[in-house]
């Protein structure tokens, strides 16, 4: 064999166990754990560096075992516990303490750092990341002050068995844990574990980072390591790193401050393991509490202001997320969006508005969208915005907007008033539909009941023309005789006025009925409004009287008293009334003259709105076609368009009622038709 294919085959033999090795289920698993027990040793290690029988003013391997819980499942702590056990055993800083004791410190760490992990999983939803002061002041309640002082008593108490005062053991136990937990914790969470989902820093980033890091070194080290007599905060070069740490906290967070703080501190150890500056000549103790105390007064506010920091920002990136998030949809919606602050100035149109009317966002927001808006629609559209507005309330605008191609387009305009967190208000947000197509079929609707009601007083003016006959045939014949009595030698005054009187009360009785009917045919826009039914239905049974009396039918008119009004068009509901009326008149066209009766009702219903009844007894309507009565263009009579039930159905649904027939048990049929009162329906469109 060759010494190239040898090279080959000891390359591919490596390639193998390598690919066994980063593919094997339990590799990461593994790889975690040895670095854990690396950082553990050495954190243990140098937290021993102090001396064996004083307590070390950090001690680190807290720290350390509480990330590695806080990173992974409670079901593998397990293995972290143990992992830790041989290091405390057989690390040769350990050497010459007795064995007891290193597994009851063990015992005791073990337990705070589970039990630390166990509250913080609990309490906290990321207990890896500060992002408020209630999560700062959560961790530092538990990690910090609770769970140290506790064991403290069980490290106090074990210490005391070697001879150390117990109330001394206790606050060096306790301060030694709580400053590990608050300067060395949040450093691995956020400049270990946290590193990934941090991306590059922009330059300018860098360099300030640079700058500060810089600076902080530079005062950190200048406050340790300068010959200082004394250690109490009169120095003032204690405080030199201050302004530094606060520009860290500031400007960088729980991320800046964590990595600042742990600056001090590694510069602050190192020195006082040298034995240099302020912590020359001191025995270990003096030296643990002086750094304690150091570190404590300035890790502890520094942190507050950071999580203060990291909540603004967290506060800030939600609210631009959220506005993103709106955005995004807006943009996506198939509508026209926009929002406008408290100044009634518009500050937002959707892609959707702009496409519509082909503008900028810049040309449309503030005042400009005035521009889009159809001249004759503009004053009542400002109007009609400014009033709601001004009264907080709801509004809906009709109005046309100008297309790119210079054309204008129906749009219905909805604006709600918007509230910030606190209940403030802060503006409107809208949308609006493209309303054209509704508004034809509208017109058209319109176009086709207008006919229908040319249709029905065509049917009708043989009757209406005999009505309107009556009256100036009578007048015709006053006329004659007052002609001839003015005529005479001595006209009789006293006749004449009389004479005068029926002329002008037929004049009158014909003028009534050519309003009737002019009132009926106008063409115009339906006017909602409160409207008397019986009143309505009263015009409609003299507006048909004439025709009855021709057609032998008696119509008995059922009123109830005391009904509420609805809200409706009157002509439109007349157009129903004389459609259910005619049609009933209709079917008793082979229906014995004794028995024309034609019974017309209106009562209230059980839901507290009007219905009306209309009740003939003819020939009644064919089971199949019962259910197709009121559909476009079918009827059941010879002669007809087939229209007038449709449009009767159309008018009463738009007026959030129904309308339906039924068979009577003696012969003939009844139409009813409910709607609501006028009170009813305004609650419901509140309600809206």
């Amino acid at each position: 064999m060759s010494t190239t294919q040898k090279a080959l085959r000891e390359y591919r033999v490596v390639g193998r166990i390598r690919d066994l090795i980063l593919h094997w289920p339990h590799a990461k698993e593994i790889g975690g754990l040895c670095l854990f027990a690396a950082a553990f040793y050495f954190a243990y290690r140098y937290a021993m560096s102090f001396s064996q029988t004083a307590a070390s003013p950090f001690w680190f391997p807290d720290s350390v075992l509480l990330c590695a819980l806080l990173m992974n499942k409670p079901r593998k702590w397990w293995i972290f516990v143990l992992a830790a056990l041989p290091i405390r055993l057989f690390s040769e800083v350990a050497a010459g303490i007795p064995l007891w004791f290193l597994f009851a410190t063990f015992a005791l760490d073990s337990a705070k750092g589970v039990v630390t992990a166990l509250l913080l999983r609990r309490f906290l939803g990321s207990p890896i990341r500060f992002g408020t002061v209630r999560e700062f002041g959560i961790f530092f309640l538990f990690a910090v002050l609770l769970v140290p002082a506790t064991s403290a008593f069980g490290g106090a108490s074990v210490r005391s068995v070697l001879g150390a005062e117990y109330w001394l053991a206790w606050s060096q136990w306790f301060l030694g844990d709580a400053l590990a937990q608050l300067v060395i914790t949040p450093a691995i969470l956020y400049w270990i574990f946290g590193a990934w989902n941090v991306g590059m820093p922009s330059a300018k980033r860098g360099i300030e980072g640079g700058l500060l890091a810089l600076g902080l070194i530079a005062t950190s080290y200048l406050a340790s390591h300068a010959a200082i007599g004394s250690l109490d905060l009169s120095e003032s070069l204690f405080f030199a790193p201050v302004p530094f740490l606060f520009w860290a906290a500031i400007r960088f967070g729980m991320l800046g401050a964590s990595g600042a703080v742990t600056m001090v501190a590694f510069l602050a150890v190192d020195a006082a393991l040298e034995g240099e500056g302020p912590f020359a000549g001191r025995s270990p103790e003096n030296v643990a509490f002086a750094l304690q105390n150091f570190l404590l007064l300035r890790s502890a506010p520094l942190y507050l202001v950071a999580a203060l920091t990291e909540q603004r920002r967290g506060a800030e990136r939600r609210l631009r997320e959220s506005e993103e998030r709106f955005r995004n949809i807006a943009n996506a919606a198939p509508m026209l969006l926009w929002t406008s602050g408290r100044d009634k100035l518009c500050d937002f149109f959707n892609r959707g508005w702009l496409d519509f009317t082909g503008r900028s966002l810049e040309q449309e927001i503030g005042a400009g969208w005035q521009e889009s808006v159809h001249p004759d629609d503009l004053r009542h559209c400002v109007e009609a915005y400014h009033t709601a507005f001004d009264a907080r309330e709801r509004f809906e605008i009709e109005c046309r907007l100008r297309r790119p191609d210079g054309s204008y387009r129906w749009t219905l305009q909805n604006g709600t008033p918007r509230y910030g967190p606190n209940g403030d208000f802060v503006g409107y947000i809208g949308s609006g539909i493209d309303i054209t197509d509704r508004k034809q079929i509208e017109e058209d609707s319109r176009r086709l009941a207008h006919m229908q009601r040319l249709v029905v007083m065509g049917e009708l003016s043989a009757a209406i023309a005999h009505e309107v006959r009556q009256p100036l045939t009578a007048i015709l014949s006053n006329a004659n005789a007052a002609r001839l009595l003015l005529n005479s030698q001595r006209p009789p005054l006293t006749e004449l006025r009389e004479i005068v009187s029926d002329i002008r009360k037929d004049d009158l009785l014909a003028d009534e009925v050519i309003g009737r009917i002019r009132d009926f045919l106008r063409k115009r826009e339906p006017q909602m409004q409160p409207c008397d039914l019986n009143a309505a239905l009263s015009d409609v049974l003299r507006l048909v009287a004439a025709d009855a009396r021709q057609r032998h039918v008696q119509i008995q008119a059922e009123l109830a008293g005391e009904l509420p009004p609805v809200l409706a068009d009157r002509t439109q509901l007349q157009q129903v009334l004389l459609n259910l009326i005619v049609n009933g008149m209709d079917a008793m066209e082979g229906t014995p003259e004794a028995s024309r009766r034609l019974r017309v009702l209106t009562k209230r219903d059980d839901g507290g709105g009007i219905e009306v009844a209309v009740t003939d007894h003819g020939c009644g309507i064919p089971a199949g076609d019962l259910q197709r009565l009121f559909e476009p263009f079918f009827t059941t009579r010879k002669e007809g368009m087939g229209l007038g039930l449709s449009i009767a159905q159309s008018i009463i649904t738009a007026y959030h009622g129904r309308i339906w027939a039924e068979d009577n048990p003696a012969g003939g049929t009844t139409f009813r038709f409910s709607i609501p009162a006028a009170g009813a329906e305004s609650e419901r469109q509140s309600a809206e």
